[in-house]
């Protein structure tokens, strides 16, 4: 803490240590926060690259289509992994709308907001590829009159998306609030935060009013564009699978379809499921709309990692041809195990 948080200082010398009872909780700190993420990181990268390996290697000539937007969800879960346990881990001190970064971004003296943006930016790819998946198998039924036809109109359609999400989270960005404000209103109403809103480098990337309302505002957008889009997909699949059927479609050919999409409805619905499962009891347990509970603000970002592990885990679970081969690698473990025995027994039974 420098001399140009006196304000801050004062707080924190005369008035917490009476006031407060230091949380000591260990997820409740950033150490509990950057450690907890980066061990769920690191067991399950080697689950990302095998599915890495699998998607590169064993995709059967009958997934070819869906190939590269299943590689590129796990390509994008990984890096946002990677870039938010040791890069811009963040902690925020939600509801409010101030906090700072853990890792090498911070130990570089990158500015907070560019990291907070940064993060912003990685999430909006991540929940893009998700789309990707159905727009994907959407437009693979040859005949839906609402396909993207071309990998032109594709590109053009994923780069409007991006630009889009990136644009609108900008404006707040021009209108930061005074930090040393935006601090001590914080106190306010949360008198007793953890030690690190003294300690580390906030950043407030808004105070109560209009921006605080824009950037809540931004989130709903953001999740209901995605969301609109990727349900459209399915309803455009839901609808020439089993509504429009058509004999110009063989049997074998629309079976292979169904099963496709579901596979990537389960392979989706699992890792949002483990994501907004524990936020929804995250929520509904706090006393009170708006209360603070630091615990709770670091398990949200955890669950993040585990979400990013587990849509690769599914991608290996949910396609048979992935699933086999994983199978086999244990099998040919066990097998090899039970020739050797088999064959050390022979020997011993011959030299007897």
């Amino acid at each position: 803490m420098t001399e140009t948080t006196d304000a801050l200082v004062q707080y924190f010398k005369n008035v917490y240590p009476h006031l407060c009872i230091p949380d000591s909780r260990f997820l409740s700190s950033k150490q509990g926060l950057v450690n907890t993420s980066r061990v769920i990181v690191l067991l399950f990268l080697p689950i990302q690259l095998l599915t890495a390996y699998c998607i590169l290697k064993k995709t059967p000539e009958n997934m070819k289509n869906i190939k590269g937007s299943i590689n590129n969800l796990n390509f994008w879960c990984m890096v946002s992994s990677i870039i938010f346990a040791f890069f811009a881990c963040p902690y925020s001190f939600h509801p409010y709308k101030i906090g700072f970064t853990i890792g090498l971004l911070a130990d570089w003296g990158v500015p907070t907001n560019i990291q907070f943006y940064i993060d912003y930016i990685i999430n909006i790819v991540v929940i893009m590829s998700i789309t990707m998946l159905f727009e994907n198998r959407s437009s693979l039924i040859a005949r839906n009159r609402f396909r993207i036809k071309t990998t032109t109109h594709r590109f053009i359609w994923i780069l409007l998306n991006i630009l889009w999400f990136m644009t609108i989270i900008l404006p707040p960005a021009f209108n930061k609030p005074d930090q040393m404000e935006a601090k001590m209103l914080v106190l306010n109403t949360c008198p007793c935060p953890t030690t690190e809103f003294f300690s580390e480098k906030l950043f407030a990337s808004a105070k109560d009013g209009f921006w605080n309302a824009y950037l809540n505002m931004n989130g709903l957008v953001v999740f209901l564009g995605f969301t609109i889009q990727a349900v459209f997909f399915a309803c455009c699949c839901i609808y020439y699978l089993y509504i429009s059927t058509s004999s110009h479609v063989s049997p074998q050919t629309r079976r292979l379809q169904i099963r496709a999409f579901f596979g990537v409805v389960i392979q989706t619905m699992i890792p949002i499921l483990l994501l907004s499962v524990p936020i929804m009891i995250f929520m509904s347990s706090r006393k009170n709309e708006g209360s603070y509970d630091q615990v709770q603000n670091n398990l949200m970002i955890i669950t993040v990692f585990i979400q990013d592990g587990a849509t690769s885990l599914s991608i290996l679970l949910v396609h048979h041809p992935y699933r086999s081969f994983v199978k086999s690698i244990f099998c040919c473990k066990k097998t090899n195990k039970s020739l050797q025995t088999v064959h050390v027994v022979t020997d011993s039974f011959i030299n007897t």
